[in-house]
């Protein structure tokens, strides 16, 4: 088993993580905050990794909130009607949980301009790993969302949002951020991707025609993408490697038993392939695991899986962190040895 981990570009325990011997690279999520010129934060971060990889995570298409708002309210009512049922977003009336006083919409700003046929009715879209919901009842200059609805909590900046429509058109693959990083990342002498969304060819394309040096890791997060990997990954795999990223995966197939097919393919089309996301996820609230954990991983190393990604929910806190990768690698070195009995 090999394993990438996300790393906190300030932790205190850099060094420590990145002398790990049972870590084989490393991923920057660009989402978060740098107080240093981005070239001189890979610089540094390239000299702590040694001969280890460094992996930039570009955010590309994925569709991140930046901005969460319950107060702009309309100054008058409006109502929609759908499924025979008429809704009336009223800012005079607020909704209460706990001492969080909202009217029952709200105003959420995305990091991409978007299209969306509402001509149907509202849409749903899904936040929070998919255990929250609201409805798009309107688009305003292309990018800001008026809710329906939901969200039943404050929406912060940087979280995944999930549209499933299949009128959802995301304008541009590229983010002003991940430029930035891109051309940092060259004068520093990093040359590894992770891509999110990728869904066509021209997503791969675009990154080689920036950077001509570059390797990338394709994040397969969305239908689209599970059809790119069954018709077009072929054509890439001798520069490109594959990430079932479960975390929106998971979210937009649709249904839950939905995430099967895809996981058996991405491993069958690329034997490094590398899970991530939703791994460990227990250890957030105990320092047991459950049970359930340790068989998922299990599960993952017989579907062919040998790379897994520590990811955000674990990564920030050093005891829980190292007692992932601690986890990860005895269920590694059982499942190998339970192979070894069995095909001597």
């Amino acid at each position: 088993m090999k394993i990438i981990t996300t790393i906190p570009p300030y932790a205190p325990f850099l060094d420590e993580l990145l002398s790990h011997p049972a870590i084989s690279g490393v991923r920057l999520n660009t989402v978060m905050p740098t107080k240093e010129p981005l070239e001189d934060l890979l610089k540094r971060l390239k000299s702590l990794a040694g001969s280890k990889d460094i992996w930039i995570d570009l955010k590309c298409r994925q569709l991140r909130t930046v901005h969460g708002a319950f107060y702009k309210a309309p100054s008058e009512p409006k109502i929609y009607e759908f499924g025979g049922i008429k809704h009336i977003l009223d800012p005079s009336e607020p909704r209460s949980y706990g001492e969080l006083r909202t009217p029952p919409w709200a105003e959420i700003e995305i990091s991409h301009k978007v299209e969306l046929d509402l001509s149907g009715g509202p849409i749903k879209c899904w936040m929070q790993d998919g255990y929250d919901s609201a409805w798009i009842v309107e688009i305003c200059d292309g990018n800001k969302l008026i809710m329906l609805d939901g969200p039943q909590r404050v929406v912060g900046g940087g979280e995944s949002i999930n549209i499933l429509h299949p009128s959802l058109e995301i304008k541009g693959y590229f983010t002003e951020l991940d430029l930035q990083y891109i051309e940092a990342a060259k004068k520093a002498g990093i040359h590894n991707f992770m891509l999110s969304y990728v869904e066509k060819d021209d997503d791969i394309r675009e990154l080689f025609d920036l950077d001509p040096k570059a390797s990338a890791i394709a994040k397969i997060e969305s239908k689209k993408g599970v059809k790119w990997v069954m018709n077009s990954f072929d054509s890439f795999n001798d520069r490109v490697r594959l990430m079932a990223a479960r975390g929106d995966l998971y979210v937009e197939m649709g249904r839950p038993d939905k995430i099967l097919r895809p996981l058996r393919l991405i491993a069958k089309k690329d034997p490094s392939a590398v899970l991530a996301s939703r791994i460990l996820t227990s250890l957030r609230k105990s320092s047991l695991p459950a049970c359930s954990d340790i068989t998922d991983i299990t599960c993952m190393l017989e579907m062919g899986y040998e790379h897994f990604m520590i990811g955000d929910d674990i990564c920030f806190n050093r005891d829980m962190l190292f007692l992932a990768v601690d986890i990860l690698q005895v269920i590694g070195g059982e499942h190998g040895r339970a192979h070894s009995s069995i095909h001597p």
